[in-house]
């Protein structure tokens, strides 16, 4: 019979807890995909636990060296979250010959080169499937999958608490701060959800993505971000009962003629497009391809079981090759060291733009307002504005413009202009189109 495949979990919480439950519920089948019996040997927890999951012989601890130091353990996963002790403890497990299967996405975005300098060094692999998309198979997608392809394009809702915030504010006509607070009590929202609302979680997602796509470690401060806390419900339903759209957090990697521009930002997605209809904690990203054209992915970002179920499938997959005795031969993450990459800046993109102007109702307004974006060269497609059974020279109305193709820096020093004009009684909101 083949030799069993010694594990150690590092953290126990809530994917931890559930990674747990399956490889118990599922231990037949798993061992038949492996091909060989998974014994945990060790569990890192800050206090020991009780849990029906844990055998008789699971030695439990709150030293991460206990794991490093095991000469029987074969492969550490961890699921401790942050950067440290987590770093120590996977860069010690690769230094002394152990595989390693995390979540962790801010590590890996952070330091990714590394990460999987020092496995590739000690030909060890490290996978991570469940760091990005919850229960979305988007790692497995884009590094074997895709492989055969040229990525072009990521487009991702890449957070499930960005994600139900803004359903709430569609849905329910919920301003940001009820609809945060329902996500808080509903359990889609951390104590501090500054990370998700601020777009850090989406960039850091969208950065181990693109360093996936283009085979060079993308930094998350290459990630132009923007959170979704000055949101409006005005916006909300503005664009969706003017434009027949709505709002979302979206992660993008885009290769564009001047270069990769990386960025996370609310913007206006087409109620025809299936996005739209991606509601709550669930996420969807969208691949492009140069062969395959377009692919999409949807399912469960976050979540206990969702993501544990991708974290399972690491081991899975790692503990086969562990068994036949091929891990390690080649890595899991490639470099093109033979391709650079060129990036742009997020000055230099072109999209379609949805500003939101708020005026006193003045003769001649919009002509001024649209001689300043003229002069950035910048094209109005179409306005839509309120109207007032009474005229009302001192009451403030929203004037819709939605561009043609823009630069960036042009709309941005077109709107700096016009939040200058007297008649301005707010800053002008500006959203992106996709």
């Amino acid at each position: 019979m083949t030799s069993p495949v010694r594990i150690a979990l590092a953290g126990l919480g809530v994917v931890g807890g559930g990674t747990l439950q399956l490889l118990h519920s599922h231990r037949r089948d798993i061992e038949s995909r492996v091909g060989a019996p998974i014994e945990i040997g060790w569990i890192l927890s800050r206090k020991a636990k009780r849990s029906p999951h844990i055998g008789a012989g699971v030695q439990q601890t709150t030293k991460w060296e206990d794991l490093v130091n095991d000469p029987h353990v074969d492969c550490i996963v961890e699921l401790m979250g942050g950067i440290e002790p987590a770093k120590e403890l996977v860069i010690g497990a690769l230094k002394a010959g152990k595989h390693v299967v995390t979540a962790n996405k801010a590590l890996l975005s952070q330091h990714w080169d590394e990460i999987f300098d020092v496995a590739q060094k000690q030909r060890k692999l490290v996978y991570f499937e469940a760091a990005v998309g919850g229960g979305v198979p988007v790692v497995q997608a884009l590094n074997e999958g895709l492989a055969g392809n040229e990525i072009y394009k990521i487009v991702g809702i890449l957070n499930g608490t960005t994600n139900f915030i803004l359903t709430r504010m569609r849905e329910a006509g919920l301003s940001f701060e009820a609809a945060l607070k329902e996500a808080k009590k509903s359990g889609f929202a951390e104590a501090d959800p500054t990370f998700d609302i601020n777009g850090t979680d989406a960039a850091q997602k969208i950065s181990i993505l693109g360093s996936l796509a283009t085979g060079r470690w993308i930094s998350p401060d290459r990630v132009y971000c923007e959170g979704i806390s000055r949101v409006d419900p005005i916006d909300m339903r503005m664009v969706q009962d003017r434009l027949n759209s709505t709002i979302k957090l979206l992660g993008i990697a885009e290769r564009t003629d001047t270069g990769w521009i990386f960025r996370v930002h609310p913007t206006l997605v087409s109620l025809n497009h299936p996005f739209a209809n991606v509601r709550n904690e669930y996420n969807a990203i969208a691949l492009h391809g140069n062969a395959v054209g377009d692919v999409m992915l949807y399912g469960k970002g976050a979540g206990r079981l969702p993501t544990s179920s991708a974290v399972v499938s690491d081991i899975i997959f790692l503990c086969r090759q562990i068994a036949s005795g091929t891990a390690g031969r080649l890595p899991y993450v490639s470099e093109f060291k033979h391709r650079e990459v060129n990036f742009a800046s997020i000055d230099d993109l072109r999209t379609r733009y949805y500003l939101r102007v708020n005026t006193l109702d003045v003769p001649g307004v919009l002509a001024r307002i649209t001689g300043i974006l003229g002069r950035r060269k910048v094209s109005i497609a179409s306005v839509h504005q309120d109207t007032f059974e009474e005229p009302a020279p001192r009451r403030a109305v929203p004037i819709i413009l939605l561009t043609h193709l823009s630069r960036e820096a042009d709309v941005l020093a077109s709107v700096a202009k016009i939040n200058k004009l007297s008649s301005i009684r707010a800053k002008t909101v500006v959203l992106r189109m996709e």
